[in-house]
């Protein structure tokens, strides 16, 4: 099968799975995404008008991008990484980062498995949610058979994923639609749940809220569980990055993940510093950590989402290193053995660790979420072996201290 007839056959099965996203979410604009079909298939099957359609992207991207980091890519319709980095190149627009100093196949993800996986991402996250208010007798429900039915030995990380979804769906309705009964600091609850029910549970508040710094400070502090808190922090970044001017904050109104006449977020000068300022150091750290894990989402190549967050600030590259790398962990838990034994990735010292104790971090969320994880984990390769050992021992830190710390780790790789 030549390279033509292969890109079709996943675009193809793109516009498929495309299609019944639309279904399930109900809000797709089909208008946008048979545009975007047919510009991606006319630069697929011909790529000597490649140059001239590249320009077009160009003088789109000047009317739609702004701040110090642009998005290049959108789920579904960004199957021409490469062509949408020399747009970005020749118009002087892409963030200029620490560029990989070594092989970068090692941790790159093939064009035809790197779709479906986003969409089925997509696809799991949106049938947990629901558009309208949760009952706290339904939110306490839901959750729990979610995490009921991601049980049992050995665990299977796929079905911890797909738990994880389904509840950070049904927990950004939550936020959204909060009713006066809605709490997570229920003790009906169960602990395993809580981390990724604030991380959604703050997504969902800071949409509805507007990015508000009060609102969102009064309404955590009311309605959280205190010592899972920072995960709500956490994930107002998620929500900074898909609010953020560009490519993805249209193709995600398009998918239904926001309003398609959603609000600009804050302003992005210098990553959104008049904003962040707003928040004490830790949870900027998280917020960060949240905006990272969607750098990871709306990059085709870890590699370049990397190199994306290297260009920011100094203080922000770690937590943002960090989130992407749970953020691929997620979306790869397939091929987390080899993500694990390859992730002494081609940067600079303080980044490699950073991802490290991103991947690191990911597995003790996962043996949160679904305890056994790691115990049942037989590692082969040695740097595998010694990831996973580090994450044994914090997880188990984390059922003696009773909670999982935020996105953080009680004694990270130097």
């Amino acid at each position: 099968m030549n390279q033509t007839t292969e890109s079709n056959g996943v675009l193809s099965e793109m516009a498929h799975n495309t299609g019944d996203l639309a279904k399930s979410v109900g809000k797709f604009s089909l208008a946008m995404t048979l545009l975007a079909a047919k510009q991606v298939t006319a630069i697929v099957s011909r790529p000597k008008e490649t140059p001239a359609m590249a320009d077009d992207v160009t003088k789109a991207a000047k009317g739609h991008l702004s701040g110090a980091v642009r998005t290049a890519f959108a789920i579904g319709t960004n199957v021409q990484s490469g062509i949408v980095d020399a747009a970005f190149d020749i118009a002087g627009m892409r963030p200029k980062g620490q560029a990989p100093s070594g092989d970068t196949k090692a941790l790159s993800i093939p064009l035809a498995t790197g779709i479906p996986r986003r969409v089925a991402g997509v696809k799991t996250v949106a049938s947990g949610a629901v558009d309208r208010g949760v009952t706290q007798a339904e939110l306490v429900q839901r959750l729990t058979d979610y995490q009921n039915e991601s049980t049992g030995r050995p665990v299977q990380r796929a079905k911890a994923v797909t738990g994880l979804w389904k509840s950070e769906g049904l927990s950004t309705s939550v936020g959204k639609h909060l009713l006066p009964e809605n709490t997570l600091a229920d003790p009906k609850l169960p602990r395993e749940v809580l981390g990724i029910a604030h991380v959604g549970f703050g997504s969902g508040s800071t949409e509805e809220m507007v990015f508000d710094v009060a609102k969102l400070n009064a309404l955590f502090e009311a309605r959280c569980a205190h010592d899972f808190i920072g995960f709500a922090y956490e994930g107002i970044g998620a929500i900074l990055r898909i609010y953020e001017r560009g490519f993805f904050k249209l193709m995600s109104g398009a998918l239904g993940l926001i309003r398609l006449d959603a609000p600009d977020g804050p302003d992005p000068t210098d990553l959104f510093a008049d904003y962040l300022r707003q928040y004490p150091a830790e949870m900027q750290w998280l917020i960060m950590h949240g905006y990272g894990r969607l750098v990871a989402f709306s990059n085709m190549n870890i590699y370049k989402a990397i190199e994306e967050i290297t260009a920011y600030p100094s203080e922000r590259v770690e937590p943002a290193v960090r989130g992407a790398a749970f953020a691929f962990v997620m979306m790869n838990s397939d091929d987390l053995p080899k993500v694990l034994e390859e992730s002494a990735i081609p940067f600079e010292r303080p980044v490699q660790v950073a991802f490290q104790n991103g991947l690191i971090n990911s597995l003790v969320f996962f043996d949160w979420y679904l305890p056994g994880l790691l115990e049942d984990w037989r590692p082969e390769g040695s740097l595998e072996s010694e990831l996973i050992d580090h994450a044994r021992r914090e997880a188990a830190a984390a059922r003696t201290r009773g909670y999982p710390l935020p996105m953080r780790l009680e004694n990270p790789r130097t």
